[in-house]
């Protein structure tokens, strides 16, 4: 006599209903995209805020990794990372892996430290004439110092640090005019800034080639924040969050320069309107 077929347990049957049910569920949970931001936080919080609404409005998650940025092309390369969030328009001529996201995120310039007294100008053809520390792989302040005067840095932290203890006669960071106006304090004392910047660079989003189909809805994405104002106001809240007359910068050795309130015996005054 033949075998019966066998039947499969009612039980069984529910489990793998749900099971299926489940990896439907998670099927359509958007995907999570790995963003390298810089080590440095100074200028990332509202860029990582409008980030993370543009790929939201696209159906994806973000997930911010902050590095340092030869790590970060190192990441790139080997694909373990998707995208980076802020880079100047030099990057992408050098990094033709990384496709531009074409709407303009930031505008940054690179002003030069010293130690006091601090001279009342620097001219960009007499970097080399002096050592000169800036963070390892900042396009837009590399470019401006012959090789043979560059002092690297992991850090801007560690690029004032060089600075404060006369490792270098400069040091080059990428910020914008306001927050250049927060003082920075080493354990040698206060650095002074040079008050006209040696360039200025605009700042744009970046996706690794392989996910090239995001770049036009991320551009449609981010041109709609840019044209309603959102991005423009998101800065303009940071500079009155960062930019008062209490704060202070702390520079630590391999570590982002940390933002504190200096101590006050009365009340600060308001800062002037722009």
């Amino acid at each position: 006599m033949p075998a019966r077929p066998s039947r499969t347990p009612r039980r069984l049957l529910v489990a793998l209903a749900a099971a299926c049910a489940g990896m439907t569920v998670q099927a359509q949970e958007p995907a999570t995209v790995r963003i390298a931001t810089n080590v440095e936080r100074a200028y990332f919080p509202p860029a990582e805020a409008l980030l993370r609404k543009a790929y939201a409005a696209i159906g994806l998650q973000v997930e911010f990794v902050p590095w340092p940025l030869p790590r970060t092309q190192v990441e790139l390369q080997t694909g373990r990372v998707d995208a980076v969030a802020m880079r100047v328009g030099g990057y992408f001529e050098q990094t033709p892996y990384v496709r531009k996201v074409d709407v303009p995120l930031l505008n940054l310039f690179v002003y030069a430290y010293a130690r006091p007294p601090c001279p009342a100008a620097l001219a960009v053809e007499d970097l080399g004439k002096y050592r000169v520390s800036y963070q390892r792989g900042m396009v837009a302040a590399e470019n401006l110092i012959p090789e043979a005067s560059r002092l690297a840095a992991n850090t801007p932290s560690d690029a004032f640090l060089n600075l404060s203890t006369g490792a270098a006669d400069y040091a080059l960071t990428l910020t914008t005019p306001w927050m250049a106006e927060v003082p920075v304090d080493t354990r040698q004392g206060t650095l002074c800034r040079i008050p006209t910047p040696l360039a200025r660079s605009v700042l744009f989003h970046g996706v690794h080639e392989s996910h090239a189909a995001w770049v036009g809805p991320l551009e449609k994405a981010l041109g709609a924040l840019r044209a309603s104002g959102e991005i423009q106001q998101a800065w303009a809240a940071y500079e009155r969050e960062i930019a008062t007359p209490s704060n202070r910068y702390q520079a630590e050795p391999g570590r982002s320069l940390t933002l504190t309130p200096a101590p006050t015996t009365g009340s600060a005054p308001a800062r002037p309107p722009r």
